[in-house]
């Protein structure tokens, strides 16, 4: 196992997933890994929080950000999360699905870390966060894709001629 010590970067079902099968690998006869889960304030007693092998409060649920004019989410805040991350000192970190989950720039902080982000690259959520950038690398992968226009369409005039093409 090329790490022991994996942070939670998520609440409720999805870290009670990662909690679970940690476990049942351990019971298998797998390596131990310990489960950290990260949490807010509001989730202190929560289930996730509870079962994890240990578990480090990231502050309030959100706090005001002015440059935003709105509240942040403390799951969605890259230095609290860096903070929390070295803290714990975390060799991996699991997202599951949600908050950072989809964020190419939390996956080149954890690779800055040097803690090991469970999922694709950064550069691998770039390349495929984009659907005509997606069509395209499956393409010269050689993999199967659904008829399309082979690039963005600029207007209804287009749009009408690629649909009558497929």
């Amino acid at each position: 196992m090329p790490f022991r010590r994996v942070a939670i970067v998520n609440r409720g079902e999805p870290a009670m997933r990662f909690i679970n099968a940690a476990a049942e690998l351990h019971r298998e006869g797998g390596e131990a890994v310990t489960s950290i889960a990260l949490y807010t304030e509001p989730d202190r007693h929560a289930w996730f929080v509870r079962e994890a092998d240990e578990a480090v409060c990231i502050g309030p649920a959100a706090t005001f950000d002015p440059l935003l004019r709105r509240n942040a989410l403390a799951y969605l805040d890259y230095d609290v999360l860096e903070r929390a991350l070295v803290a714990c000192q975390a060799e991996a970190v699991w997202v599951g699905w949600g908050f950072v989950a989809e964020h190419a720039q939390f996956a080149d902080l954890c690779d800055k870390l040097g803690v090991v982000f469970i999922g694709p690259s950064g550069d691998a959520m770039r390349r495929v966060g984009d659907k005509i950038g997606s069509k395209r690398l499956a393409e010269e992968a050689g993999l199967p894709v659904v008829p399309w226009s082979g690039g963005p369409v600029d207007d209804l005039d287009a749009a009408v001629a690629v649909a009558a093409r497929l």
